[in-house]
């Protein structure tokens, strides 16, 4: 092989090296925030969750009879 095939080969390798970790870098980016949103979704999901299960107990609790609404109405 001739020195010049090689140096040029290595030279291309070296350019995708280059250009596959700054794809890399770009790709670990977007995983981070996406992990982020997807930590800030989880709370609001469990935060829902917990309001529903207050509220829901809340309404299977007995009211008072001073709540009740007469039997005519």
């Amino acid at each position: 092989m001739p020195e010049e095939n090689v140096v040029e080969r290595i030279t291309t390798l070296e350019e995708k090296h280059a250009h596959q970790e700054r794809i890399i870098a770009d790709l670990n980016e977007v995983i981070l925030d996406q992990q982020k949103r997807i930590s800030r979704l989880e709370a609001l999901v469990r935060q829902a969750d917990d309001r529903i299960e207050r509220l829901s107990v809340a309404i299977d609790q007995p009211r008072s009879a001073a709540d009740e609404r007469p039997p005519h109405y």
